[in-house]
């Protein structure tokens, strides 16, 4: 269960970035429109709460109130250094 919440956190995570103009325009090379970039608020908040029930239903609400801050690190990590370290390939 703790996989299934840091996945759903990553793509949460991804969502809530690609919603921003600025990772946007990095990845894709233009700027989201105003219901793409609400469309993936919405998406991203709603895995997230995911990772979190997820989390929840595997240690318990208290338990997995906590490891599941952990999952978030662990789960920004690999888009923090993407974002950083990364250039994404142009067409």
């Amino acid at each position: 269960m703790s996989l299934i919440s840091w996945l759903l956190a990553l793509a949460g995570f991804a969502s809530l970035a690609l919603a921003m103009a600025e990772h946007h325009h990095w990845l894709v090379g233009r700027d989201p429109s105003k219901r793409g970039s609400r469309s993936l608020r919405l998406l991203g908040g709603a895995l997230l709460a995911l990772s979190w029930a997820a989390a929840a239903a595997s240690w318990g609400p208290a338990l997995g109130s906590v490891a599941w801050c952990g999952v978030l690190s662990f789960s920004a990590a690999p888009l923090v250094l993407a974002r950083t370290y990364l250039k994404p390939g142009r067409r």
